[in-house]
């Protein structure tokens, strides 16, 4: 693995639309490129707004992140390993962010009195793709699920940034807190949690939140059992990491982590890299996993890797649905057996009576050709049993401290750059209609239009 990212936030709270219902609760990311009627100006002259109720324009909070020509997020804390390699505009490759709470209605504002009118306006309308569609139910039902936010552009005299913050970091603590969760870096290996609670419902807003117990920790695990007898092992706990850099923002917080691992006597040495968002009900991770191995020539059946977390409460317990093969161990006569075909999208819901935790595995067109697709793996016992289990030195499932994991078959991967993109989504409440929008964030169409 070269690269990946994340996401997680911090005070969001009850914020009122007055009668406007909120498109959806989940981060909106839109690239440079899909706005390029307004970018190119320096990034300080931009302002969001969404229209109120009565067309008045509202300031709501939103980032720019810049990308460089490496494609690496610019990150101005923690070190300066991208620091200077943006170029203060919003160009094309940049991404603009902000969540679906704050966008109102697709009805530019008529009143800009309290901020000014900008020179530019674009709107920016975010949309179903039936929404324009007539003749059934569905297409009836998704006229609601049409919105729209007001991306404007100062020249001079720019209004005050909202203050809303939906995300911090705390470099110190190594936590990233906002109203939905509270997740910690484990500092001896900054690729796993050391720990990850939810926020309880109703006390987002109180001075003492209280937090409800979510992932007691995350393991990461690695066996290629190469031909010729030589079988290399690789944990969280066996490869250094350190926080290169990181930048805070009002919609998400990007901590950049690094990572080096040294084959045993192979000629070769891995430095990676991760990029992780933290939004306040979600975390990215389009990755770039690099394998150095041609899988099917060079490695035996067992040979793979995974991603695993020690889930406080049985599985059990939990309404569990996923799309995914379930994982078995291998077998000498696996060869024989026909793995199903790849899909676009794998997924796994895990709901109960009070939260929804929502996962989404993209992989790239190399992998499903190649099947290696994700495996999910299950085992009905609580954190504090798995837990007994050693996790200074993890092995293979059913031995290691997690009871649910993605895995994949390391023989299926082909030498090189494996593109995948991870989002998962925590919600503090069980609300079958978000866990329907998590689900079909995909089919959402971005239209930006000039509308003075």
């Amino acid at each position: 693995m070269r690269r990946l990212l994340a996401a997680l936030l911090l005070l969001i709270g009850s914020w009122s639309h007055s009668a406007w219902a909120t498109i959806h609760s989940a981060p909106i990311v839109v690239k440079g490129d899909a706005v390029k009627l307004v970018t190119h100006y320096p990034l300080g002259m931009y302002r969001l707004f969404r229209s109120s109720s009565s067309g008045k324009a509202v300031s709501i909070p939103f980032q720019i992140d810049e990308i460089n020509d490496w494609g690496d997020y610019v990150l101005p804390d923690g070190g300066d390993v991208t620091a200077n390699t943006g170029t203060g505009i919003f160009d094309s490759q940049d991404e603009l962010s902000f969540m679906g709470d704050d966008v109102g209605p697709a009805v530019p504002p008529s009143d800009w009195t309290e901020v000014g009118k900008p020179p530019i306006v674009i709107e920016i309308k975010i949309s179903y793709p039936l929404a324009n569609s007539t003749g059934n139910s569905a297409a009836t039902a998704a006229i609601d699920k049409e919105g729209a936010v007001y991306l404007g552009v100062y020249f001079t005299n720019a209004p005050p940034l909202s203050t809303r913050q939906y995300v911090n970091f705390d470099r110190q603590r190594a936590e990233v807190l906002t109203s939905r969760y509270r997740y910690q870096f484990d500092q001896k290996n900054w690729l796993v949690a050391k720990k990850v609670e939810m926020v309880k419902k109703g006390t987002e807003l109180l001075p003492q939140r209280e937090f409800v117990p979510l992932i007691d920790s995350t393991t990461f695990y690695m066996r290629a059992d190469l031909k010729y007898f030589l079988t290399v092992e690789a944990s969280h706990r066996s490869i250094e990491s350190k926080l290169e850099a990181y930048k805070v923002g009002p919609i998400r917080s990007i901590i950049r982590i690094s990572f080096v691992y040294n084959f045993l006597k192979l000629n070769f040495e891995l430095g990676m890299y991760t990029e992780v968002s933290f939004f306040s009900n979600a975390v990215y991770l389009p990755a770039i996993l690099y394998n150095p191995l041609d899988g099917a020539k060079n490695l035996n059946q067992g040979s793979g890797f995974y991603y695993g977390m020690a889930l406080r409460e049985n599985p059990e317990t939990y309404q569990v649905e996923t799309n995914m093969p379930r994982h078995k161990k291998s077998g000498l006569l696996d060869f024989l057996t026909n793995r199903p075909e790849a899909q676009d999208t794998y997924w796994i819901t895990a709901a109960s009576q009070d939260r929804i935790l929502y996962m989404e595995i993209n992989p790239s067109d190399e992998m499903r050709k190649r099947k290696s697709i994700p495996l999910f793996y299950q085992e009905n016992v609580p954190g504090s049993t798995v837990l007994t289990r050693s996790n200074e030195k993890p092995g293979e499932l059913g031995k290691s401290p997690v009871n649910l994991a993605l895995y994949f078959d390391m023989t299926k991967f082909s030498e090189g750059e494996h593109n995948m993109s991870l989002k998962l989504f925590f919600e503090n409440l069980n609300d079958p209609q978000r866990l329907a929008t998590f689900k079909s964030l995909k089919d959402w169409s971005i239209k930006p239009r000039r509308v003075n």
